[in-house]
């Protein structure tokens, strides 16, 4: 497999083979475009969005969750960035996602952090930067942060480039009807974990 370059994706995205909606020309890099990050974000601990008269903050609350288990669907809490911005908690796991769809039926989207994000200690994916063939969706991100910091809506977060694949093989997978259809399909928000699908 090799990486498309940035021309590569401005060519297949006029040609319809990928897909990134909304498409912004000045975010297509040497190998990647940049995606922004969606002004909302969920959380699995209650959290407030405090005003301490210079920044917007996040303050979890008391929490009673002892732990997630897997099995179960889990309640979440939404938090909205501001304008202004808002400064993340260490030890929060935000579910944020990108205004972006992005991906293909030709090639596997791949997500990573952008470097200069990961400079500040933000991490946007713990582990699931990997796309499938068909995936056309909004990507949630699992982000985290070292140190208390201010983040603001529509920020380039990160960047999803594309792997070319063997056509003869994409197409036995099609006719197999193998491509991605899973639980994640036509995500547009934030979205939860769905791992207790998994036991039913």
């Amino acid at each position: 497999m090799s990486v498309l370059l940035g021309s590569a994706i401005n060519d297949n995205i006029t040609n319809g083979k990928i897909i990134v909606e909304p498409f912004n020309k000045d975010n297509v890099g040497p190998n990647s475009i940049d995606v922004t990050l969606y002004n909302k974000l969920i959380t699995y601990v209650e959290c407030d969005i405090e005003w301490n008269g210079h920044n917007y903050y996040v303050l979890e609350k008391k929490s009673t969750l002892d732990y997630l288990d897997m099995k179960k669907e889990i309640q979440t809490y939404e938090l909205t960035i501001p304008e202004e911005g808002l400064i993340l908690t260490p030890g929060i796991l935000y579910l944020g996602c990108t205004n972006e769809k992005a991906g293909s039926e030709y090639f596997i989207p791949m997500y990573e952090g952008r470097s200069s994000m990961a400079r500040l200690g933000i991490q946007s994916h713990l582990s699931a930067g990997f796309g499938d063939i068909n995936f056309k969706s909004n990507w949630t991100l699992e982000i985290t942060v070292v140190h208390p910091t201010k983040i603001y809506p529509d920020i380039r977060i990160g960047q999803v480039y594309f792997h070319e694949v063997n056509e003869e093989s994409r197409l036995k997978l099609l006719n197999m009807n193998k491509q991605y259809s899973g639980k994640y399909t036509n995500q547009i928000e934030p979205q939860k974990s769905k791992s207790y699908l998994d036991f039913k």
